[in-house]
């Protein structure tokens, strides 16, 4: 349920168990969710309101290279970034957890057979049906076979949610379950505690009044930049004994997702192209075909994770794109604004209506005008570095006393070497699958440092409070909890150690899924326990 007053919650013995979590996007409400259902009291606090909003100008500032992610890819409201997310759920791999001798800090705690089990049990609590959640069966279900690009390379699929927002996804939950109450427009700003046990959270309301909220367990998924805010200002707070004040890792490692246009495509038959390679729906649920270096050749030829996909370009398709967003507003009740801009792209696009659907309904195929140009695009991981970092300002203050954040976000020439690396292997394997001809940008095909200028963050901030095997290594252990405390966890893409090629959202879900089976002592982490 939604609680109007910090002062109506309750506190004594039902505060002594409550779990307390700081933020309300794709970790927070997820987890708060899983918790209450399992009969857990569990308190969320939001700093936004319902509405969509933004984090003030004034409390952050990109040092380092230019970071767009910062300021546009956030949100401070109800459902936090997932008001913005398109839902794209994407797993990990092997490669990703377990470790590359030639890549320094990259073998996580947790190896990938411990955390795979959680990727179905997500699917399953985000409502993906079994027969979706694997890409042979969505190849079955359109009655084609997936593209085949040699030995190197797989083709494998990402899957959509059809509801991606947290805060209309738990709509019904937050209104009716009485063990889960959420509260709107309340500030995190301090933690109080005895030893390595936290004792309340202190929060600031829009009107200036301050309040402590006790509870049993704190979980801290307040976003990438904001967990590593509140973590380095409290560490300063000279009225109590901060269990993480001498860590100094926290706000280190911070990665995004590099993404550009590395080249123009030029199929072999275009019909054929958008048959192996155009989105897929199927019984409501989308699917976008993306390319990768098998596991096995990244460890060979040593280099970062990078994914490929195909852009398809065009007039028409600028159009069908803000239909789909207009829509999209409409349906999830955001703000509609630019009607005129409405009736022109649906003159521009009214043409292609009919072939659009038929495409949709014979094909399960998203529509490609004939028309439209191809690009490859690519996202890449990069590798962790120490100096692409959080840092705070404490001379720059928000209106909640919190410091200005300050993010150096840095990429290396490794990151560059395997984006060419993977540009000359798919151009050759293309050809010798005879699909197509694809001609690499110049720069990036000489090694020019040039071509780092069209290198641009995805939104994906990752890192900060990474996982580690002690607190000289990360700021989480391998169950999320603060090293040096007790009872308090961090969740969301801030804990991972390296970035992979995937979007990161579905693995912060997917050890959310896995957190809450700890704190509650059921599931398959119960089996992984007794094994520790």
């Amino acid at each position: 349920m939604l609680v109007s007053e910090v002062s109506s919650l309750p506190n004594g013995a039902s505060a002594s168990s409550r779990i307390v979590i700081i933020g309300s996007g794709a970790i927070g409400l997820y987890a708060a969710s899983l918790l209450a259902m399992r009969g857990r009291n569990v308190l969320v606090i939001e700093s936004g309101d319902r509405h969509l909003g933004t984090f003030a100008a004034e409390s952050y500032v990109s040092v380092g290279r230019p970071h767009r992610g910062i300021s546009l890819g956030r949100s401070r409201s109800l459902g936090g970034t997932t008001n913005l997310w398109g839902g794209q759920l994407v797993e990990f791999q092997p490669i990703d957890f377990n470790g590359r001798d030639w890549l320094p800090g990259s073998k996580w705690p947790v190896g990938y057979d411990e955390i795979a089990p959680y990727y179905a049990r997500t699917y399953e609590n985000l409502a993906i049906p079994a027969a979706m959640q694997h890409d042979e069966g969505v190849w079955r279900g359109i009655s084609s076979d997936c593209p085949q690009l040699g030995n190197d390379f797989e083709v494998f699929l990402t899957r959509w949610l059809r509801t991606p927002g947290t805060a209309v996804m738990f709509a019904r939950q937050i209104e009716s379950d009485k063990k889960m109450c959420v509260f709107t427009g309340c500030t995190a700003v301090g933690f109080r505690g005895e030893g390595g046990r936290i004792q309340a959270v202190k929060v600031l309301e829009k009107t200036g009044k301050s309040h402590w909220i006790d509870g049993d367990v704190f979980i801290l998924a307040a976003g990438t930049i904001e967990n590593s805010r509140l973590l380095l200002h409290t560490a300063q707070d000279p009225q109590w004994e901060c269990p993480w004040r001498a860590n100094k890792t926290i706000g280190q490692f911070f990665q995004d997702h590099p993404v550009c246009k590395i080249g123009v495509v030029e199929p072999t038959d275009k019909r054929t192209f958008f048959n192996m390679f155009s989105t897929i729906v199927l019984k409501g649920y989308k699917f976008q075909p993306k390319i990768r270096f098998r596991n096995e050749v990244l460890a060979q030829r040593r280099i970062l994770n990078v994914q490929g996909f195909f852009m398809f370009e065009g007039k028409v398709s600028e159009h069908l794109v803000y239909l789909k967003q207009f829509l999209k507003a409409a349906i999830f009740s955001r703000k509609l604004s630019g009607t005129g801009d409405l009736f022109r792209n649906f003159i521009g696009s009214i043409r292609f209506l009919v072939p659009l659907m038929w495409r949709y309904v014979k094909d399960h195929r998203i529509f490609v005008p004939g028309s439209a140009n191809i690009g490859l695009g690519i996202q890449a991981e990069q590798a962790p570095c120490a100096d692409s970092r959080i840092t705070i300002d404490g001379s720059s203050l928000d209106v909640y006393g919190l410091p200005r954040v300050v993010l150096d976000w840095r990429i290396n020439e490794h990151d560059l070497e395997s984006i060419r690396e993977f540009a000359i292997q798919i151009r050759d394997a293309m050809q010798s699958a005879g699909i197509g001809r694809l001609e690499i940008d110049e720069d990036l095909l000489n090694r020019n440092p040039k071509f780092l200028s069209n290198l641009r963050d995805n939104y994906h901030q990752i890192g900060g409070t990474v996982m580690g095997f002690s607190e000289q290594h990360g700021v989480v252990d391998k169950n999320l909890r603060v090293f040096g405390t007790t009872n308090f966890y961090v969740g969301g893409a801030s804990i991972f150690r390296t970035s992979s090629n995937a979007n990161p959202t579905f693995t912060a879900m997917a050890f959310a899924t896995r957190l809450v089976d700890h704190l509650t002592g059921s599931g398959t982490d119960k089996a992984n326990q007794s094994q520790d």
